[in-house]
């Protein structure tokens, strides 16, 4: 799609700024890949605002997985707490959920799925939609590098070793790893949102994130950023990460939702 196509779309549902939307509901407009001319607008404070808009639906919707898959395990949590005998299927799924986020035990039986649930419930959460948006913004340069435009890669995460991927051409030295190609940009964000939720790298975020939980208070990604210091080779991430989400004040997405208003059926309703 080109970007003049998308912006009437965009017109269409009333999806007119990525902020300031109407009771904080966003469209669920989904795109798998990015405008084709995205990289090739001169005026980038345009660029910045159509690519937000096209990441804003994306974060929301992986919010709301993320949001359902963690309802899940704190379910499976109270059942066990309540001395409930876990299912067969409710087994499965708790190892294939500690799987998925990297957490082993060598534990049997109950005190097995206590430890695994426990440690899930840690893992298992909503990456705040701005603090996802800025850290794509950032490594992608708005959209306009290569990976991102190529690749789908909107976080440049790497493929090490392997015959798959996209090869780093701007790279003079370093060959032994590539780009990772992704089916849409939605499963970029999801593998990044992943990698924050299991990798070790990311606990001190977590920690704060379950502290923040335990507060009753929301969980926005301001309030995260500055625990992201092991996430990028750039100098100063954690601040520019800051900085991005407070300029371009994304943390309007933290709570807001998916869904549709109200359309005018013809433009004389639109005029009333």
């Amino acid at each position: 799609i080109k970007t003049e196509d998308l912006e009437v779309i965009f017109q269409i549902y009333r999806y007119n700024d990525y902020i300031y939307m109407p009771d904080w509901i966003y469209p669920p407009i989904f795109l798998k890949n990015l405008p084709v001319d995205l990289h090739k607008m001169t005026d980038t404070t345009k660029r910045n605002k159509i690519f937000l808009q096209i990441l804003g639906p994306l974060a929301l919707k992986l919010s709301d997985e993320l949001r359902e898959e963690r309802i899940k395990i704190l379910e499976l949590q109270m059942a066990l707490e309540d001395g409930k005998d876990l299912t067969e299927e409710q087994e499965k799924y708790i190892e294939a959920e500690a799987k998925k986020y990297d957490i082993f035990t060598r534990l049997k039986g109950y005190r097995r799925y206590e430890l695994l649930l426990k440690k899930l419930v840690l893992k298992v959460d909503v990456v705040p939609p701005s603090l996802l948006m800025a850290a794509a913004a950032i490594e992608s340069d708005w959209g306009t590098a290569r990976p991102a435009r190529e690749a789908n890669s909107l976080y440049k995460e790497l493929v090490w070793y392997g015959e798959e991927g996209l090869d780093p051409k701007d790279e003079k030295e370093d060959k032994s790893y590539k780009y990772k190609i992704f089916p849409s940009l939605y499963e970029s964000m999801k593998a990044y949102a992943l990698k924050i939720n299991s990798n070790v790298n990311y606990e001190q975020m977590r920690f704060q994130r379950a502290e923040i939980h335990r507060h009753d208070k929301p969980v926005l990604g301001r309030t995260l950023a500055h625990t992201m210091i092991f996430d990028s080779a750039l100098k100063n991430f954690a601040g520019i990460l800051d900085y991005t989400i407070t300029f371009y004040e994304l943390t309007n997405f933290d709570e807001s939702e998916l869904g549709f208003i109200d359309i005018p059926k013809n433009p004389e309703d639109k005029k009333q």
